[in-house]
């Protein structure tokens, strides 16, 4: 995956922007964390709750509700779909949309993210990527989240930080 420079997103990112903030729902791929539109009920939508009870049923039975966050007023995967075991990811892979690709976060957020990036490179790790228009953060195997470097510039960088966690996948 190619890294773009910050210039170059923001300069995407302002030729997306109405479309954007259109969009309050979608997902990257089954390698980032699916998301759902909240509905009026305050639930998660249809398709993220099949997907949940479809981990459930085919081997994963503690795999966790969606949470919402307020911040991007999405549900998202309490935890990555992608850490189950492989024949429940098999077994479920239908309910994930693929033949529509997600549309990007909303600009705000997506500067938010950018921010982060910035403050997360100055204060240790100086490699550390742009958000992708996904909003997550494609990271090659010599970057890693479980290192007291990340740590101590996640703690400093706290403020940017969405409320939902990171969304971060391998890149080659």
């Amino acid at each position: 995956m190619r890294i773009t420079t910050v210039p170059a997103l923001l300069a995407c990112g302002a030729m997306l922007s109405a479309g954007a903030l259109l969009a309050a729902c979608g997902s990257g791929s089954a390698a980032s964390q699916p998301t759902g539109a909240a509905r009026a009920g305050g639930t998660p939508d249809a398709n993220t709750m099949a997907i949940v009870e479809c981990y459930r049923a085919h081997g994963d039975p503690s795999f966790p509700d969606p949470v919402y966050d307020p911040g991007d007023g999405r549900w998202h995967f309490a935890i990555s779909p992608g850490t189950a075991p492989a024949s429940t990811q098999q077994a479920c892979q239908h309910l994930f949309p693929s033949a529509n690709p997600s549309p990007p976060v909303p600009q705000a957020q997506f500067q938010q993210l950018v921010r982060l990036a910035e403050c997360i490179r100055q204060h240790g790790v100086p490699s550390w990527p742009d958000p992708d228009p996904d909003g997550a953060f494609g990271l090659p195997p010599s970057l890693q989240t479980k290192t007291p470097a990340f740590e101590q510039a996640a703690r400093a960088c706290q403020r940017y930080m969405p409320s939902g966690g990171l969304s971060v996948y391998a890149t080659s």
